[in-house]
């Protein structure tokens, strides 16, 4: 994450339109900013939109005027620019959404501020849980796993990086390592002669039953031409992993 250290920030009045009932409201005392010089991962941005859990994010605020409740869905990050994301505040009640098939689990507020931390009970592996210590998700001590829209790749702590990427890779074994390194991304391989149906399946597992299932190509990301790479990334242990937008995408996710 990015910590500006320098900059100027204003209270602001930002309007905003109601989609079903055509009229307009205020929010007012929005904090708006624009640093100078920051220090962390973000980095010639455009601007960054505030989502998380605190008293001058734009979503609590707003949330507060439609039952304290917001959602949004990221389209596939391959998807024509002509397709948009969406971010709605207040019941996702649309015709045009389906949430039969909806699942929940709890939300942990206030311990890893400003972030929305969840639950998880552990990582599965072509449907064989991993042997991954409990602590990894702790929230209450020196883990937990929070659900990020800001963050683009999936950040498992060591104990939990090194089992997931054995369990994933194992089946690959004939497939070819690529010497091009992407970033923080480990495990990539030559498109040429990669069996993307090797890959088996990954899920997260929430301690009150729900169970999150990505499609593969929510993990196996194109990372340059001609070369497939696992789209997880190492974090320090003690530590948070995070739930990545990448991963998120083409789901209805309801805070």
């Amino acid at each position: 994450m990015g910590r500006a250290l320098q900059g100027i920030f204003v209270n602001e009045t930002v309007t905003v339109g109601l989609e079903e009932i055509h009229r307009k409201i205020r929010l007012k005392d929005v904090i708006v900013g624009c640093s100078d010089w920051s220090k962390g991962s973000f980095h010639d941005a455009d601007g960054v939109m505030g989502l998380g859990y605190g008293k001058h994010s734009f979503a609590v605020k707003a949330a507060k005027l439609f039952g304290n409740k917001f959602s949004y869905c990221l389209v596939d990050h391959l998807s024509p620019s002509n397709l948009a994301n969406f971010l709605n505040f207040g019941n996702a009640t649309s015709q045009t959404l389906t949430l039969k098939n909806m699942q929940h689990t709890q939300l942990i507020l206030g311990v890893i501020n400003p972030f929305y931390a969840v639950n998880v009970s552990g990582i599965s592996v072509a449907g064989k849980m991993l042997d991954i210590p409990s602590e990894v998700w702790n929230v209450e001590d020196k883990g937990g796993v929070i659900v990020d829209s800001g963050s683009t790749l999936a950040f498992l702590v060591q104990p939990a990086y090194l089992a997931t990427m054995i369990a994933l890779t194992s089946p690959l074994k004939n497939s070819k390592r690529s010497a091009v390194r992407s970033g923080p991304l480990e495990f990539c391989y030559e498109e040429a002669g990669f069996e993307l149906e090797l890959v088996p399946e990954f899920a997260w597992h929430f301690t009150d039953g729900a169970k999150f299932v990505p499609p593969v190509k929510s993990y196996v990301i194109d990372a340059a031409e001609g070369v497939k790479c696992f789209a997880f990334a190492s974090a320090e242990w003690p530590g948070t992993s995070v739930i990545g937008n990448i991963m998120q995408q083409n789901h209805l996710v309801g805070i």
